[in-house]
């Protein structure tokens, strides 16, 4: 007859219950920790959401040397309001060695299932930095479509008034920041350098690299009905008349004397090579050229806010469309291989603190002039392909172009501004998404603030 203690220890019926009891009781536990710590886990991301919402804040208004101690209740401000009144500023924020501003926020986040074990909070704490605005230098091309079209659909004056509020957007106290630099590039047919640079033309096919039109316009423009001014630099002149515009200074695109002389696009006509390395050729040493096909002269990079508003004020609507050529263009103003071509607007290196882009704005589609007769107008981009395909050739060297320029570092922000734009090129041409506009008269000045406030937010880049 069996002891009992001997019954006990075989009935393994009973010591499974009891240790399926242990099991599920521990498993249940665990769970339940598990579960703390994601609701832990979550809590700390809205509240690092918050302190990366506060301190670019106090980015957005660091001046140098400035007494830290009156951002903060702002920040706890935005802390507050960000994370549901949960996180609060432990410290900073704080201006580190390297430049950025810093600071620390904490919360206490209260538990469930770990209160069994006597704990009733867990704490979270978060760090988060911006470089300030001031110690990013900001680059920005403003690439502007003043073809025909945008006079003759009566979309010039609100996209001015547009441009306008973009300089001002970024503007304080009627001025913009020492970092903030920004270019105007006028484009239709062709892009204009202005007389200023007239040493960047070459001779070509034994034509002088400067007209006599560009000189003494009179002579050329001789009757009645021409009136005659000069663009703001003093040099460029404009001939006129009620109904076209002959700027001076305009060059053939690079791509279409590189099509005419070789039947080829290569890196010299697609790339942003300087004028020192690749000259220019004169519109004029093309006869098929209309000389009013010609916009106002381009804008190196500037500060100053009444210069570049007199610009955007001053300029004139005419011609077609080469998307190509303005995009080009506007790389040429963002370049640092063109520092020692431009005479004040020498653009900055690429690099951590360089934000460099490109607004690039446009109402149509490629309109290159393709002949076919010897007597038409002719883009010598077409002169080997006198068909309507030959804006194909044209779109991949615009798209050649932006992505270029992408690689580079250069943000594209690309906008359509009627329902007649190559919306699908544009699109693939910007940065990506939330870089692309669709903008309508209407609109048009909503798009440009709108790009304004975001260049101001990714300036205040998160350094953490």
């Amino acid at each position: 007859m069996s002891s009992y203690p001997g019954k006990f220890a075989r009935d393994i019926r009973g010591n499974f219950g009891v240790l399926t009891a242990i099991l599920f009781a521990t498993i249940a536990l665990a769970i339940g920790i598990a579960i703390d710590v994601s609701v832990a886990l979550n809590r700390k991301m809205e509240i690092q959401a918050a302190a990366d919402a506060a301190v670019l804040w106090a980015a957005g208004h660091y001046e140098d040397g400035m007494d830290l101690a009156p951002l903060e209740p702002t920040v706890q401000a935005y802390l507050s309001t960000n994370s549901n009144d949960t996180a609060e500023l432990l410290s900073g924020p704080t201006l580190t060695s390297d430049g950025d501003l810093c600071l620390i926020a904490k919360s206490q986040v209260p538990t469930t299932f770990m209160r069994i074990a006597s704990i009733e909070m867990v704490p979270v704490s978060v760090k988060a930095c911006a470089l300030p605005m001031n110690q990013n230098q900001i680059e920005i091309a403003l690439v502007l479509d003043v073809s025909s079209s945008m006079i003759e659909q009566n979309r010039f004056v609100p996209m001015q008034t547009a441009v306008t509020s973009f300089l001002n957007g970024l503007a304080s106290d009627g001025e913009l920041p020492s970092n903030v630099r920004i270019s105007i590039v006028p484009f239709s047919s062709r892009v204009n350098f202005g007389m200023h640079y007239s040493g960047w033309f070459t001779s070509y096919n034994g034509l002088p690299a400067i007209p006599t039109r560009w000189t003494n316009p009179q002579s050329v423009y001789s009757s009645s009905k021409y009136g005659f001014s000069k663009w703001l630099d003093g040099q460029t002149w404009l001939a006129y008349t009620s109904t076209n515009y002959y700027w001076t200074g305009c060059a053939e695109p690079r791509a279409d004397v590189d099509m005419r002389t070789t039947g080829n696009l290569t890196d010299r006509s697609l790339g942003d090579a300087p004028p020192s390395d690749v000259g220019f050729v004169a519109m004029d040493s093309n006869p098929q050229s209309a000389q009013s096909f010609c916009p106002p002269p381009i804008t190196e990079l500037s500060g100053d806010l009444a210069a570049l508003t007199t610009v955007v004020d001053g300029l004139t609507s005419e011609g077609s469309t080469r998307l190509d050529a303005g995009m080009l263009a506007g790389w040429y103003t963002l370049s640092p291989r063109w520092a020692k071509a431009w005479e004040t607007g020498q653009p900055l290196e690429y690099g951590k603190t360089a934000k460099k882009y490109v607004v690039f704005m446009t109402d149509g589609g490629m309109n290159v002039k393709y002949g076919p007769s010897d007597t038409d107008k002719l883009d010598w981009l077409c002169d080997k392909e006198r068909t309507s395909a030959c804006n194909k050739i044209a779109v991949n060297a615009l798209l050649s172009t932006c992505s270029k320029m992408k690689t580079a570092g250069i943000k594209i922000y690309s906008i359509s501004y009627s329902n007649d734009a190559d919306v699908t090129n544009i699109r693939d041409c910007s940065s990506g998404t939330g870089y692309y506009y669709s903008a309508s008269v209407s609109s048009i000045e909503a798009v440009y603030k709108k790009i304004a406030e975001e260049v101001v937010v990714q300036a205040l880049r998160l350094s953490r």
